[in-house]
């Protein structure tokens, strides 16, 4: 179940979204969207899809599907694949109860968001779920560091971070993946394991 407290925040940041976030992207974070993504094929559901950002990164010919639950940040989702000319769909919904059959897709997608999640557990379930067989599901995530004083900052800053954003900064993310029944393939730690790329398979 969506948190209504977390849909507010994002209904009400919008464009304001990709202005506060412009440095981080453009230092790195755009350039390990671009490496992940690189393996992204076919059918595609982006989860938590937001403003879109990862759109100019999938390669030609996927086509991709974008969820979240935030109206206006589909809106500018819409907008910027329309800019981009790409192909998109715009879907509202929960995470936690995707809106599509068994199977559905060759790649899903998740880059930030999984530390929002209500309840992790049931989305990355849902995730895994649609993803076809020999399919991926591909993850750009912080968690919580392995490096102990990390750890305990992360801990620390947990609360005003959901007040804030919504956001866990301190989940164990590999150990959902694994709880939730998906194959980790690959691990990429960056910034001493604060942010993690992941390839997984159902």
């Amino acid at each position: 179940m969506v948190n209504p407290d977390v849909r507010e925040i994002y209904d009400e940041l919008g464009q304001k979204y990709d202005v506060w976030t412009q440095l981080p992207d453009r230092l790195f974070l755009n350039g390990w969207r671009r490496e992940l993504l690189a393996g992204a094929k076919g059918d595609v559901l982006e989860v938590a899809v937001g403003t879109g950002k990862n759109l100019g990164f999938y390669p030609e010919g996927c086509r991709v599907t974008g969820l979240d639950f935030s109206r206006s940040m589909l809106d500018e989702a819409s907008r910027r694949a329309q800019a981009l000319g790409r192909p998109f769909e715009a879907k509202e919904g929960d995470v936690t109860a995707l809106p599509f059959a068994d199977a559905s897709f060759d790649t899903v997608s998740c880059t930030l968001a999984v530390c929002t999640f209500g309840d992790p557990l049931a989305a990355l379930r849902e995730m895994r779920r649609v993803c076809r067989p020999g399919g991926s599901v591909l993850l750009l995530e912080h968690v919580l560091p392995r490096d102990r004083p990390l750890a305990r900052f992360a801990q620390a800053v947990a609360p005003l971070a959901r007040k804030a954003v919504g956001c866990n900064p301190n989940r164990d993310t590999l150990a959902l993946l694994r709880e939730a029944g998906l194959n980790v393939d690959s691990v990429r730690g960056r910034v001493r394991d604060i942010i993690l790329t992941v390839v997984a398979r159902p």
